[in-house]
């Protein structure tokens, strides 16, 4: 008698590290909430004008610089109350001629208005929060490891398969010794910059400006090839630190 094996669902199926999944659901989430948030669109749009609107919002999202799951999510939220508050100032222009309405829709605009202000602060206190735990590198180590077990464990419990096995904190590694020219990987330090950059952009942004590490360096220093990366890139990533500067 032949036994039949049980079909996985995908969700059964994916044995994968989960932080590597999860934070591409977490961007499907923000467009789903943008689209959820937006208003509706006027009648005369047509299905390519709303896909022009919604890539809008999503690059007003992108420009806040949402650094995590949670900034991202508000970001989402400010950005979907900002169109919403637009487009009742909109109605409200268009119903001048029926004063209860136009009421209705400017008492709306300013609630939605002062709800899109406080979506706001709240990000840019969780981002000015989040640069200020940057700014120790061990504090940094520290979160990065609590989020990782925090999405492990509650993708667990969703039925996610857990990895073979969690990897440790990070540590220290033993020095290795040196392997010959010829077997040496190729390290591309364009791209090693660039992470860099979007990691720690306070620190690069001063590496830019200062030609260098500051002395003294109050912040664990990255190799010299990757300093000079730093400093000599043109990648946009890196001539967006400059204008940062500048500003």
């Amino acid at each position: 008698m032949e036994t039949q094996t049980p079909t996985q669902t995908p969700t059964q199926t994916r044995t994968q590290d989960p932080t590597l999944h999860l934070p591409r659901d977490t961007y499907w989430l923000v467009v789903d909430t943008l689209r959820r948030r937006m208003p509706t669109p006027p009648p005369d749009y047509s299905a390519e004008d709303i896909d022009r609107r919604t890539r809008a919002a999503i690059a007003e999202v992108a420009s806040i610089l949402p650094s995590n799951a949670e900034e991202a999510t508000l970001a989402a939220q400010y950005v979907g109350a900002k169109f919403y508050a637009l487009d009742c100032l909109g109605l409200a222009g268009e119903s001048r001629a029926d004063t209860s309405c136009y009421l209705k829709c400017m008492a709306q605009a300013a609630r939605t208005s002062r709800e899109e202000r406080g979506l706001r602060l709240l990000l840019q206190r969780l981002q000015a929060e989040r640069r200020a735990r940057e700014a120790d590198s061990g504090a940094t180590d520290r979160a990065a490891w609590t989020e990782y077990c925090a999405v492990g464990l509650m993708a667990e419990a969703l039925g996610w398969q857990p990895p073979p096995a969690m990897p440790e904190p990070p540590a220290a590694a033993p020095p290795q010794p040196e392997a010959p020219d010829s077997d040496e990987p190729v390290v591309d330090l364009v791209a090693e910059a660039d992470m860099y950059a979007v990691i720690h952009p306070r620190r690069a942004a001063r590496i830019r400006a200062l030609g260098g590490l500051p002395e003294p360096c109050d912040f664990g220093p990255p190799e010299p090839e990757l300093v000079r990366a730093i400093v000599t890139g043109t990648s946009p990533t890196l001539r967006a630190l400059d204008k940062e500067s500048v500003a």
